[in-house]
């Protein structure tokens, strides 16, 4: 507690001494084109269940209350082409020191490099570049050791061209790769790169929205292969998938933005059985990545997601599991000074295995924040977060209740 009360304390005094030294010169951080935009957050949470266990586990993963003391820097750079496009580089990090269980102390960093540039014949190019070098107990897509502290990088590159044909209607190509990779060998199941192209087409239905048809091809390649694991690459749960996507999307400043999306998916392994002499099955099923926002008044503003996705566990055998999941959530600005967010998620993970009764999950989510905001760049804040999840295999089972207090400085 003493440790947790110290840091917080040293880097707020220090936060408001440079940000009030930086108010008194007047406004953002400008260079020409260039605009600079430092942040911190401090964050103390209180976390009923750090290893999100339900007692009866196993030794790693016990019921365990602990504080937490989150310090999160960030940096934004933004280099404006004016009408043409921009650049940008953001960083953030989050340094979490726990109160009582501080072999748990973890550091993890992201960097977020975009470019879009608007060419005069009408070809528009969109770069975006994320690379994380983690060690945190939040696990990945596939739910790998959530809970428990994992330490690995991960490396996202998505490239987008476009050509317009007129204000009307648009061609596009698309280049994405995906790589993460685990530190331990004991991860290795975890280690992949995808790669994936696409083509798309797109028609302008109103001034900010447009109508969209997509196809990709792309493919899953496990990396990692150590000796006397028996997973070869003859046996490892390599796949690739061909997909479809439709929709609406909207651009940025409309009433209504991101994307109403939906799919079809077929998905095939290269190999026939994994190490154990399990077979592996094709798939196919519709997919779902939409995320919309409405900004229904001045003051209130509404999310909606839905998302379905095929996961793969890792290398080591057939497991797969179908991701569904919905989640809304409201953010309500009273009297210019306070924002209250409500909001929940829920989401059912459906197993291939075991054969005879395959597992299924149910996850729930709720969360209740309430910002302050002291001056234009410092926020306070307090926050209620709870997360449970139901399985027909009880040792899955676990609650989780966070409470957060929170301030954040963004000049």
């Amino acid at each position: 507690m003493k440790k947790g009360i110290f840091i917080v304390g040293f880097v707020v005094s220090v936060l408001m001494f440079l940000f009030s030294q930086v108010m008194a010169q007047g406004d953002r951080i400008r260079f020409s084109n260039l605009k600079v935009i430092p942040g911190i957050k401090l964050q103390e949470v209180y976390d009923d269940n750090i290893y999100l266990g339900n007692g009866s586990n196993n030794a790693t993963e016990p019921e365990e209350s602990d504080l937490i003391t989150h310090i999160m820097p960030s940096l934004g750079l933004d280099y404006n082409l004016h009408e043409r496009g921009n650049a940008s580089f953001n960083y953030t990090g989050d340094l979490a020191y726990y109160n009582d269980n501080n072999k748990n102390d973890w550091r993890t960093h992201k960097g977020e490099f975009n470019f879009n540039y608007q060419a005069p014949g009408g070809i528009i190019l969109d770069i975006n570049t994320v690379h994380i070098d983690a060690e945190d107990p939040y696990g990945n897509l596939e739910l790998y050791r959530i809970g428990l502290k994992t330490e690995r990088r991960g490396n996202d590159l998505k490239a987008k061209i476009a050509y317009g044909f007129g204000n009307r209607f648009q061609i596009l190509a698309y280049y994405n790769y995906y790589k993460q990779d685990y530190d331990l060998e004991r991860d290795y199941t975890q280690d992949w790169d995808i790669t994936e192209f696409g083509a798309g087409f797109q028609m302008r239905l109103l001034p900010k929205t447009w109508a969209f048809f997509r196809y990709y091809f792309g493919e899953r390649d496990y990396f990692t292969h150590p000796a006397g694991k028996g997973v070869t690459e003859s046996n490892d749960s390599d796949f690739d998938w061909n997909r479809v996507n439709f929709g609406v999307t909207w651009e940025t400043g409309a009433k209504l933005e991101g994307e109403l999306n939906f799919g079809y998916q077929l998905m095939d392994y290269e190999n026939t059985a994994d190490a154990e002499g399990d077979r592996y099955d094709g798939m196919d099923t519709w997919i779902a990545a939409t995320s919309i926002t409405y900004t229904a008044t001045p003051t209130i503003g509404l999310a909606l997601s839905l998302t379905r996705a095929l996961r793969e566990t890792g290398s080591s055998d057939n497991e797969y599991f179908e991701d569904t999941g919905i989640g809304v959530s409201m953010k309500k600005v009273i009297k210019s000074k306070f924002i209250l967010t409500v909001g929940g998620v829920y989401s059912v993970n459906d197993y291939n295995t075991p054969l005879t009764r395959p597992r299924e999950d149910d996850i729930n989510k709720v969360n209740i924040g309430l910002d302050y905001l002291i001056q234009n760049w410092l926020t306070a804040g307090i926050d209620y977060r709870y997360e449970k999840k139901d399985s027909n295999y009880s040792e899955n089972d676990y609650a989780d209740t966070q409470f957060i207090i929170s301030l954040s400085a963004v000049y």
